[in-house]
């Protein structure tokens, strides 16, 4: 469970209004400065299982912030996904983190279909 264990992954898609990778990630370090700290950034890139460009960014634990993360930003269609890999501790960071990039190796987009009536 999200109480006990030592090590999360999950995902999301942001805002509507972010359609570049880059842009959505200058924005998101602005805003979580002050609590997590500056990243180190692009410390790994590459494509999807389908193809799609992606870097990942890690943000180690601070003072104000206990987690360890490593956030995979990929590029899709007019939009922004993150896949975030958040862990408890360095320990449990360091064995978990490869976890990350087995996702990507997924990774799958679904274009959105429409059908005319």
């Amino acid at each position: 469970t999200w109480a006990n264990a030592r090590t999360v992954m999950y995902a999301k898609i942001a805002s509507t209004q972010f359609e570049d990778a880059e842009k959505f990630v200058a924005m998101a370090i602005k805003e979580m400065k002050d609590r997590h700290g500056l990243p180190k950034k692009k410390i790994d890139k590459g494509k999807t299982g389908d193809g799609h460009d992606y870097f990942i960014n890690e943000y180690p634990a601070t003072k104000t912030y206990s987690q360890w993360e490593r956030v995979a930003y990929v590029q899709l269609p007019k939009a922004v996904a993150y896949i975030v890999l958040s862990s408890r501790d360095e320990a449990s960071y360091r064995k978990d983190a490869p976890a990350l990039r087995e996702v990507l190796k997924t990774f799958g987009y679904l274009e959105p279909k429409f059908e005319k009536k």
